[in-house]
């Protein structure tokens, strides 16, 4: 077989092995919207600051993560563009995994792609003039508003209310969907389920 073909094998599978880790998919989306530094990353994907390094620097040495020092803080975040953009189609359109805690082990709840465009929301909630914790507020206050089994969807212009959201519904009980990425805000989709 050729030579460079099997280099390119090599080099594919070496890529491949990053993905290996949920943690640094994790990192991968985390900074898909924007940059952080080791102890957002951390706190976001729930790992200690020393696990958090350890993945940013594999991810940095293959070139996916970049840094910038500025004062006394590093911010990493996704080395191009072009990554940042795949990682956000694939974050808002991947199947989602889901864990809930059931006695004394987590379970996985796989999620069937949704196609979140043809969603037809029982109730729209604007929140884009508000930041963190704003439209987590509206969120806890509108999903009162919509029956068992309709969705709820929440517009925000703040990065964090796709973090917030998520860890939200899971702990309420409620399924999220996913988010849509718009025009300068996001659309945030939740099932009311109790």
């Amino acid at each position: 077989m050729d030579t460079q073909i099997v280099e390119l094998a090599k080099h594919q599978a070496d890529v491949c092995r990053i993905f290996g880790s949920a943690s640094r998919i994790l990192i991968i989306w985390a900074l898909a919207e924007h940059e952080m530094t080791v102890s957002d990353l951390a706190a976001a994907i729930g790992a200690s600051p020393q696990n958090t390094s350890q993945h940013l620097r594999i991810l940095k040495s293959k070139g996916i993560v970049t840094s910038q020092q500025t004062g006394n803080s590093k911010y990493y975040a996704l080395d191009s563009k072009q990554m940042r953009q795949a990682c956000i189609f694939f974050y808002a359109r991947c199947p989602k995994l889901l864990f809930s805690k059931t006695t004394n082990e987590m379970e996985v709840h796989h999620m069937s792609t949704i196609d979140l465009t043809a969603i037809q929301a029982a109730k729209v909630v604007d929140a884009r003039g508000s930041a963190c914790p704003g439209p987590l507020l509206e969120a806890k206050k509108g999903i009162g508003a919509v029956k068992v089994g309709e969705v709820l969807e929440i517009w925000s212009g703040d990065p964090r209310t796709k973090e917030d959201i998520p860890k939200w519904s899971q702990k309420i009980g409620h399924e999220f969907l996913g988010v849509l990425v718009a025009d300068g805000y996001d659309r945030i989709f939740i099932k009311r389920l109790k």
